[in-house]
């Protein structure tokens, strides 16, 4: 398929690149860092007043009703600045996940507040000392206690937890069933322990113990639970290659740029051969990070099976990212270290996705076991 932009989705890509630009100045970027949550709160902003926070959610709740391919193309914007944005927490994976199995009382609470910038949602997905999903045991535990439930557990690199109107936090019952829940994230009990990262943004450790949550807080219908956590780590690992594309897309133009413009033995760099191929060869690779996001996204979007190309997708934002980034860094030689340039950050944060991915070796060995076993029953190409 031709994954490329029609003229609506161009369009809506370059307003999300114009709105960002405007806060990926020196300015920006030190208002960025002097914040101690580094929040970019100004950007988000304007994204909710552009209504680019309403483009996966429906119109009814808010939003402008496209998809996710839409969605995909504001992460590679986001990908490009670099910014800490929780774009892909607050709207994508856990608004996606409160308009496709909440309530309608749940959709009406928080889907136009996120629309709006008024909430932030964060997803609290990951756990200590288990395997990267979708192999989660889910230690955090949901209890029954009269009425309502007991929640007890500890989740990690849980984005935006301090600035965070409520957390999506999947749990097991003492049934063995898996349940989410929306958590307030300033109730009695939640702890929160700021850990750091690669890109210095903020990600916390969040304790539960015995946080009360109500049924209304429950996320979807009792057999729901293991469909929920699936749909919303299906949408964390799309989003995350789709920040990869951008990502590698603006490293390698900050690239283009240097080796066209700076001169060695009375040459431009870009003119000796090596450079030229190296270039050309990151080119390709950024071709193959934003072709593989985008077709992960509409499949997803479509209801298709989209195993496979999840772990397409997460492999190439893996293998092709850290080679974008390494060559960019090469390319620029000790510009590129400096770290009030762009591709410092746009370096951090290629290998932090990367990281966040779980590598293109994992990838490899699921894709090798999916072709091992054979042709998937049910799957639509």
């Amino acid at each position: 398929m031709n994954f490329d932009p029609n003229d609506e989705q161009r369009e809506l890509q370059e307003l999300a690149r114009s709105v960002l630009a405007r806060f990926t100045t020196t300015a920006g970027w030190a208002a960025v860092e002097s914040d101690p949550d580094r929040q970019p709160v100004a950007a988000w902003a304007a994204l909710a007043e552009a209504g680019l926070l309403g483009v996966p959610l429906a119109e009814g709740h808010g939003g402008i009703g496209l998809g996710l391919v839409e969605a995909v193309l504001v992460l590679e914007e986001i990908g490009r600045s670099a910014l800490p944005l929780p774009f892909l927490h607050s709207v994508v994976i856990c608004a996606g996940a409160i308009e496709h199995f909440g309530s309608e009382a749940q959709a009406s609470e928080w889907l136009p507040r996120v629309v709006r910038g008024e909430a932030l949602l964060a997803a609290a997905l990951d756990e200590e000392g288990c395997p990267l999903p979708p192999a989660v045991p889910l230690a955090t535990r949901l209890e029954p206690d009269g009425p309502d439930f007991r929640l007890t557990g500890r989740k990690l690199h849980v984005p935006h937890a301090a600035v965070s109107t409520r957390l999506v936090v999947p749990a097991r019952l003492p049934d063995g069933r898996a349940r989410v829940v929306v958590v307030d994230s300033n109730a009695r009990g939640v702890g929160l322990v700021r850990q750091q990262v690669t890109t210095f943004d903020p990600r916390f450790v969040v304790e539960f113990d015995g946080v009360r949550v109500s049924r209304d807080d429950l996320l979807g219908e009792a057999d729901q639970g293991e469909a929920i956590l699936g749909f919303m780590l299906d949408r964390a690992w799309m989003g995350l290659a789709a920040l990869q594309a951008g990502v590698s897309d603006e490293a390698l133009r900050l690239t283009a740029r240097h080796v066209s413009e700076r001169e060695q033995f009375g040459q431009k760099v870009g003119t000796f051969q090596a450079v030229a191929q190296r270039a050309a060869d990151a080119w390709i690779d950024v071709q193959a990070i934003r072709l593989t996001a985008r077709q992960a996204a509409w499949r997803l979007e479509q209801r298709l099976d989209a195993a496979d190309e999840l772990a397409i997708a997460r492999f190439w934002a893996c293998e092709a990212g850290q080679r974008v980034a390494h060559t960019a860094q090469h390319l620029h030689g000790g510009l590129g270290v400096l770290t009030d340039y762009p591709l410092h950050r746009l370096f951090r944060l290629a290998r932090q996705l990367e990281l966040s991915l779980g590598g293109a070796g994992l990838q490899l060995e699921r894709l090798g076991a999916a072709i091992a076993d054979g042709p998937r029953a049910g799957r639509v190409d």
